[in-house]
């Protein structure tokens, strides 16, 4: 077995991979670090492999909508790992230009006689062979579809993630959204640590792999996806990895919030990104308090603040819906980003889209609660930041309506989130190219 691992290809992989990730739910993100760790990839070889992995997955309602329209047998009597093979194989003849069909449909031959039955082998060349021929026609039909089934299909988002935004911010709204996620380019975002170095200084060292984000000063956006360690700088410090929209949440709790030697408390910390946006924006002269549920993750808090060179910040493992007793009234800022459905994230993430809308029904009575229980740190006076990286009004908007219905002490800031949006705001992967993400800034009124 130790030998076979060690000769696997990337096309091998690449199945196994969307086998395990679809068949077994592993997470996609740690499926794919783990097994380029594991089988050694690099170049060429981990650049198929991911491209090839990540598409798959990505574009699997699009792709189980052609094995339809190909296939002789329904998609739902189909083995499971011949399915995950046509997927593979329909993946490099409908979307990786550069890998010739021919060598797409006898790969895949190949595969099915070292992993499927015997019998589908002849099945899997008619199905990729027939797909070679009828890629115009594929698409046509695929651009045929009438209203969301139409858009589900052509951007591989379930029609119910579909009216979620729908329900939320209109049909145009949602159809565009889905267009971003679709023609989305992978990316990385780094946060300067301003701490160590400037923007500018980071930009220059970088070069020209990098560029200024326009949402946030502290923001550089990376063409391509990278390794993190690799990246210039990691060692010494000088960034660490955070979307523009988080950025900016974190942004608002800054030092005309936050006196020296003021507390901040982090409810829902890991891995600890606004934790080190803010101690970053204060000059580490304000005690942040991080918690989290897991206790498991406080390493990557420790961890990273040792690195970014933080010292102010202490960990602790906690439930965002209880409090911390000796903290109550005690807090100049709160941040308040609560677990949620990620719907903003699915260009990153692609298995999330997989997830059913109802898992996530159950979220708006945990957000409620923790933005509840967040809020009795705040002083008079003080800020609490709320956000999601999510596109969802239930988990966004009408949770801070409902709350600040009935808190009357609390208000909306009038400051300006984003653009012109004052107090609360919607921030839309297709008008930024960032994740979509939602961000309320809440005050504490003087009584």
């Amino acid at each position: 077995m130790k030998k076979e691992e060690q000769i696997l290809t990337p096309r091998q992989a690449a199945l196994l991979s969307v086998n395990s990730c679809i068949g077994n739910g592993k997470y996609t993100n740690l499926e794919l670090s783990s097994v380029i760790k594991k089988y050694s990839f690099e170049g060429l070889d981990k650049s198929f492999f991911t491209a090839l992995f990540y598409g798959t997955i990505e574009k699997m309602l699009t792709l189980d909508y052609c094995i339809a329209a190909l296939s002789s047998i329904k998609t739902e009597k189909i083995d499971s790992m011949v399915m995950c093979l046509l997927r593979t194989g329909l993946y490099q003849i409908l979307f990786m230009d550069r890998v010739p069909d021919s060598a797409a449909v006898n790969e895949s031959v190949e595969l099915a006689k070292r992993y499927c039955p015997k019998s589908s082998v002849g099945y899997v060349n008619a199905v990729l062979r027939s797909a070679s021929r009828s890629k115009q026609t594929l698409f046509e039909k695929m651009q045929s579809e009438k209203g969301l089934f139409g858009v589900s299909v052509m951007s591989s988002i379930p029609q119910d993630i579909l009216e979620v935004w729908e329900r939320s911010y209109g049909r145009k709204c949602a159809v565009d959204i889905a267009a971003h996620f679709m023609s989305a380019s992978p990316y990385v975002t780094l946060r300067t640590n301003t701490l160590k170095i400037t923007r500018e200084r980071m930009l220059d060292s970088l070069g020209n792999i990098a560029a200024a984000s326009a949402v946030t000063p502290s923001a550089i956006r990376l063409s391509g996806s990278f390794p993190v360690e690799d990246i210039y700088g990691f060692n010494e410090g000088l960034f660490f990895v955070q979307d523009e929209a988080s950025q900016l949440a974190a942004s608002f709790i800054n030092n005309t919030v936050v006196p020296e030697g003021g507390i901040v408390v982090d409810v829902c910390a890991c891995p600890g990104g606004k934790s080190f946006s803010a101690a970053i924006n204060l000059g580490d002269k304000a005690h942040i308090y991080s918690f989290d549920l897991h206790a498991n993750k406080l390493s990557l808090i420790e961890k990273g603040a040792q690195r970014l060179g933080i010292t102010n910040i202490s960990v602790s493992s906690r439930d965002a819906r209880t409090n911390d007793e000796t903290l109550i009234g005690k807090a100049d800022a709160v941040i308040c980003d609560v677990p949620c459905s990620g719907l903003g994230v699915i260009a990153k993430k692609p298995d999330i889209r997989y997830k059913p809308v109802s898992e996530s029904e159950r979220l708006p009575g945990i957000q409620k609660d923790i933005l509840s229980s967040a809020s009795k740190y705040l002083k008079n006076g003080g800020v609490l930041i709320y956000s999601t990286c999510t596109l969802n009004k239930s988990e966004n908007e009408d949770i801070v309506n409902a709350f600040l219905e009935e808190n009357n002490t609390f208000s909306l800031s009038d400051d300006v989130i984003i653009g012109e949006k004052r107090g609360m705001a919607t921030i839309f992967p297709q008008e930024y190219s960032t994740d979509g993400f939602f961000i309320a800034k809440i005050i504490k009124n003087k009584e």
